[in-house]
């Protein structure tokens, strides 16, 4: 039963509905940050907003980075010869990278606010990082669109 659970969240469909969901989340994001941003209600939810959204880019990308060993720990095995879910892991792995990388960074803007102005002054630079923050997001969306037809629609080439 865990085995065909696993199986099921592991598939490419699965992980592409999760990569939807995930877009769906950064254009709540950008959309909260750029265009419905009121400094004096909406600032802490934007940070709140970006901490959160970087921790699932991360978490995400955790997940499929790791997509193969979550394979060979449940029993999960591959196909013997080379096929396309050999290119699917190999996609996997390369672009949950990617990802881990934009949730860091995006989660590291989203703490330079958060930090005390004791530690590090940044008065004044707050909508700067929650702006850098939004356009690592955009960089980390065209990596998930690519991810999405890179799964989906390879044509037996994988190349990032």
């Amino acid at each position: 039963m865990i085995k065909m659970m696993a199986s099921i969240f592991l598939h490419p469909t699965a992980l592409s509905f999760l990569n939807g969901v995930i877009l769906i989340l950064a254009y709540t994001a950008i959309k909260h940050t750029w265009f419905a941003l009121d400094p004096r209600n909406h600032f802490h939810q934007a940070v709140e907003l970006w901490e959160g959204f970087g921790k699932i880019l991360l978490g995400f990308g955790v997940i499929l980075e790791e997509r193969a060993i979550l394979r060979s720990i449940l029993g999960i095995t591959l196909p013997a010869q080379p096929s396309p879910e050999h290119e699917i892991e190999h996609a996997c792995h390369d672009y949950g990278v990617f990802f881990v990388i934009f949730g860091v960074v995006i989660e590291a803007f989203a703490w330079l606010i958060k930090i005390p102005n004791a530690v590090l002054d940044a008065f004044g630079f707050e909508f700067t990082f929650l702006n850098l923050a939004a356009i690592f997001c955009i960089f980390g969306l065209f990596l998930q669109f690519r991810f999405f037809w890179r799964i989906h629609f390879f044509n037996g080439k994988f190349k990032a």
